[in-house]
């Protein structure tokens, strides 16, 4: 395993090294799925536990990476539009009754959905179909409009959204790059495709029309860094490669050279992504610049997809599919040459016992703190202290003098901080 990760953070040096412009082998396989409903929404909240929701109410869950699933009882029978897990226990997802009056329900869970609660939205006229929550009280919910909760979703306020013609359009997805910083996106059928932008924590949004078609998902490589696609649902305009360079303030589109729509975008590593586009995969190995057509296994439709890492991928669609990364069949060797911020990896494995693996890379010399923290924010190990060279590390984490529990680890680069969260289980 440690071998595995020392490849994984490898460092290309030799010029003119080039990325193929397709996977050699599509690392995609069939998983066996217990439904046969259409799976639209997926959410894991580590390299283990994971639901997918979609048609019909339907919710399963997997506790061992996706080799099997079960199903829960979400108390609902109507389609379920998003999923959303902080962590192993607290989950929300979204619905719309199919009856008058068609109002929203949410629904959560405190113990990782072996009880679902549904509850109405307090606005009866406001269908909302997607939900985020950075913390177990902050969160926000969007569709007719954006609203925001502190108290875990026992109350919504309508958040502050300038008044232009595309402000009040629907909206699809939210994506955070913390706290402060995100994106929501959306838009209107063969009107406008609308990107919502926060800096004060979603308190406030800008409006902004950036295609000609909805925009489904929004990926966020760094606080300047973003990338969309936008596809046309009729076929009649091809897919829109769309980015910004400034933090959200400009967004520059450019057509591909092909049709259909973009539903999920995620990357794998530094420089290889993916979108769950229906009937097939949309890839990039440069980062975004340039996207190629990838077959799903057997023709699957697919709506949603996640990374958890490298080695570890998840995609679900039409009739219950589930598809999952092969590790065997894929390279993991980002090209930190090109790297503009400092990234810090999620641990593998993770949960662990007794030992993981936490790797992060840096794009300059500079001080590097790489600090364990428990669950009170108390110091429990100092793994790094010291200036570095620019390149990628790797440091071998023993929990076995640590107890049960959910620890963070923090890495500080230069003045700025990246989090990510582990668990250890003996």
């Amino acid at each position: 395993m440690i071998r595995a990760l020392a490849t994984l953070l490898y460092v290309y040096t030799i010029s003119g090294m080039f990325y193929s412009s397709l996977p050699q082998t599509n690392p995609w396989k069939r998983q066996q799925s217990p439904v046969n409903s259409t799976l639209r929404s997926l959410s894991f909240a580590d390299s283990l536990t994971g639901w997918a929701a979609g048609e019909d109410g339907i919710i399963i869950h997997t506790t061992d990476g996706g080799n099997n699933w079960e199903i829960q009882n979400s108390t609902v029978q109507t389609f379920i539009t998003d999923i959303f897990f902080i962590n192993n226990k607290i989950g929300w997802a979204t619905t719309i009754k199919d009856i008058f009056p068609f109002n929203t329900v949410i629904l959560k869970t405190n113990d990782g959905g072996v009880n679902w609660a549904a509850e109405n939205f307090q606005d009866t006229t406001a269908l909302m179909r997607t939900i985020f929550f950075s913390d177990s009280l902050n969160g926000f919910i969007g569709g007719s409009y954006i609203a925001y909760t502190s108290d875990g979703g026992n109350s919504w306020t309508k958040a502050n959204v300038d008044s232009n013609t595309v402000s009040n359009f629907p909206v699809y997805e939210f994506n955070f790059y913390n706290k402060q910083y995100g994106y929501a996106c959306g838009g209107r059928l063969d009107v406008s495709g609308v990107v919502w932008r926060t800096t004060n924590y979603g308190l406030n949004w800008n409006a902004q029309g950036i295609s000609a078609d909805e925009i489904f998902d929004t990926f966020i490589f760094d606080s300047l860094n973003a990338t969309i696609l936008s596809g046309d649902p009729e076929g009649l305009y091809a897919i829109a490669k769309i980015k910004t360079t400034d933090g959200g303030i400009n967004w520059n589109s450019e057509n591909l050279s092909f049709y259909g729509l973009s539903f999920t975008i995620d990357f794998r590593t530094y420089n290889e992504g993916w979108s769950a586009s229906g009937y097939k995969f949309l890839f990039t190995s440069d980062r975004g610049e340039t996207w190629n057509e990838v077959e799903t296994p057997d023709s699957s439709v697919v709506y949603d997809l996640q990374f958890l890492d490298a080695r570890h991928g998840y995609a679900v669609g039409e009739s219950g599919v589930i598809l999952k990364l092969d590790p065997s069949l894929v390279d993991v060797e980002p090209e930190t040459s090109k790297l503009t911020e400092f990234i810090l990896y999620q641990n593998y494995p993770n949960p662990f016992n007794p030992t993981t693996t936490i790797c992060y890379a840096i794009p300059a010399e500079g001080k590097v703190r790489l600090i364990i923290y428990d669950m009170v924010g108390k110091t429990v190990e100092t793994l790094v202290d010291k200036i570095q060279p620019p390149g990628s590390y790797c440091k071998i984490i023993d929990g076995g003098k640590f107890a049960n529990g959910i620890y963070f680890i923090r890495l500080s680069f230069n003045g700025r901080a990246e989090v990510k969260k582990m668990v250890l289980i003996k």
